[in-house]
C-alpha cells in the first residue's frame, strides 16, 4: 500500500463506485458470478470515464484497488455478500444479491496493515 500517492476522488466516493459497479457487472451475467479476470477487466472498462488521477499509470480502479486495498481479492473478502471461487485454474467472484443492503455498505477506511491474520473487533 502507497501512501504517497494523491487520488483525484475520495475514499468515500471510490468506495462507493467500486462496490456499485462490481453490483452491476455480476448482476448482469448468469448466476451472478464473473472470473476475477473478466470482472477486472469490465470494472476498468465501465468506470474509466472517471478521472481518478492525473497519471495515466494510475488512472484505473483496478489499480487504486491495488494500491489501497492490497488487491480486489482482498477489498472483496470483507464483504458476505462476495464470494471468491477458487477452481483448478482461474478463481471466480460470485454476488449473493438477497445479502446486499447498499444502505449498510459504509467505507470504513483501509486497512492498516498487510498482514491477512489479524482480526478487528469493534466494542
Amino acid at each position: 500500500m502507497n501512501q504517497n500517492i494523491v487520488w483525484n476522488l475520495s475514499p468515500e466516493k471510490c468506495f462507493e463506485i467500486i462496490h456499485l459497479t462490481l453490483i452491476d457487472i455480476l448482476e448482469g451475467n448468469r448466476d451472478k458470478t464473473l472470473t476475477l479476470d473478466a470482472l477486472i477487466k469490465n470494472l476498468n472498462t465501465r468506470t474509466k470515464v472517471y478521472k481518478l488521477h492525473n497519471e495515466k499509470k494510475y488512472n484505473s480502479f483496478s489499480k487504486y484497488l491495488k494500491e489501497e486495498y492490497d488487491g480486489l481479492l482482498n477489498f472483496i473478502e470483507c464483504y458476505n455478500f462476495y464470494d471468491i471461487i477458487y477452481n483448478d485454474k482461474e478463481i471466480s467472484i460470485k454476488l449473493y444479491k438477497n445479502l446486499v443492503d447498499l444502505n449498510d455498505i459504509k467505507y470504513s477506511g483501509k486497512r492498516i496493515t498487510r498482514d491477512n491474520e489479524w482480526v478487528f473487533i469493534d466494542d
